[in-house]
């Protein structure tokens, strides 16, 4: 997967690119990295202590675009439930 930081932000590369004035779908990488988007690399999330979630970024290098993680508190008077909803974005 190819992608680029846009303002701090994951923009994931289209499938289809537009090389000398036609639409490549599914580009070979060369394409890509000629278009400026650069190789993603997911990471696994640490195990968060008791009391804290780990919160995902991303961070842009030479020659790819890392994905890190932050370790965040949470609220003293948060229950499970709701721990759940700002980790997933929803209920269960």
């Amino acid at each position: 997967m190819y992608g680029k930081l846009i303002k701090g932000e994951l923009q994931i590369a289209p499938k289809k690119l537009n090389g000398d004035g036609v639409i490549v779908y599914n580009p070979p990488a060369e394409m890509y990295l000629a278009a400026g988007y650069k190789p993603v690399t997911f990471t696994d999330a640490p195990d968060a202590p008791s009391g804290y979630t780990c919160e995902s970024g991303w961070e842009e290098q030479t020659d790819a675009i890392v994905q890190t993680w932050a370790l965040m508190p949470l609220p003293d008077d948060i229950d499970e439930a709701e721990a759940y909803d700002i980790i997933f974005g929803g209920a269960e």
